[in-house]
Formats: structure tokens, sequence, C-alpha cells
């Protein structure tokens, strides 16, 4: 028994995420205002102010060239639903604040896509009466969209799967 906890042990400290382990850092998104698998609060809503929740993340791979971020519906009943996309983010964001305004650049380069409702703004949860599933991935990538055109969400999907280096994700219900 002592020899089986002692072989875990050092398996565990074997493949620890340590500092000095080498291995990567996490990549992870998270937002002050709820959980991961928590409801999304009503002022992130069409019942509320439909305004963007603050976003942090950290754990941005070191080879990163830009990052977007895309806020999608998975519950849908027509598909999946896209309520916002971001992209161009520099890869030095620590994140995003609450009430990202709607324009289709922001200050520090970032660019917003054009959502399902063609607009190039965050669009809150406005499920019925099930619950639906949201979730915003951020992904790492190894190239940043060149020109001057706004893409529709369809466009930068096509982007992102050809240059996704890593991905994180925080899911939120609402209903």
């Amino acid at each position: 028994m002592k020899r089986n906890v002692l072989l875990l042990m050092c398996l565990t400290l074997a493949f620890c995420n340590g500092p000095e382990s080498g291995k990567k850092r996490q990549f992870i998104i998270q937002s002050p205002a709820f959980k991961h698998g928590q409801r999304i609060p009503v002022p992130f809503t069409c019942k509320g102010k439909n305004i963007s929740p603050q976003l942090i993340w950290s754990g941005v791979p070191k080879e990163t060239k830009s990052l977007a971020l895309t806020f999608e519906d998975l519950l849908a009943g027509s598909g999946i639903i896209v309520h916002w996309a971001m992209y161009n983010i520099p890869p030095s964001s620590k994140g995003l604040p609450q009430g990202v305004p709607e324009r289709p650049q922001l200050t520090d380069g970032s660019r917003q896509a054009y959502n399902a409702e063609y607009r190039t703004r965050y669009m809150g949860p406005c499920p019925g009466l099930e619950v639906h599933r949201y979730v915003f991935r951020l992904y790492a990538l190894d190239a940043a969209v060149e020109g001057d055109e706004t893409l529709n969400a369809g466009k930068l999907t096509l982007f992102i799967e050809e240059h996704t280096l890593s991905k994180a994700e925080l899911v939120g219900i609402y209903r």
C-alpha cells in the first residue's frame, strides 16, 4: 500500500504543471460576472442591458499572433447562432471590459465581426422558455486577419479553423 501511494506521489510530481515543469501554461477564459457552467446574469441578456460581460484570460501561448473570440448559442432550434465574434485581438491583451461598444474596430485594433443580426456588437442571450447553453470561445491564432473588410461570422470561423493554436471556453446557461 505504501509503495502504491509513493508511486502515485512520484507520478503526480512528475506530471504536475508547475513553473519548473517546462509545460505550457493553461489557456483559460473566465468572467467575474459568472462561473463556468452557471447562469448568465440578466444585465448581459436581452432582458437586461444587453451588454457584454467582462472577460479575462491568461495562458496565451507565446507563438500567438492574434486572438479571436466567439459567443454562440449551442441549443438554438435552427442550429448554432453566433451572438458575438471578435478577431485581431492583440495577444498581449488580458481581456475585454464590460460593455464593449458597437463598432467594427476598437481602439486597440481588435475588430468585431457581423453577428446573426448582421451587427458588429454583442448580442445577449434571448431564448424562449427553454434553457440554452452559451459558450464564449477564445482562440489563440498563428496569424491575424489581413485587410480592412469587416468579416461575417462564417468567414471568421473558416479563418479560425485554419489558424488555431489553442482554444479556451467559458460556458453559461440562460432561460
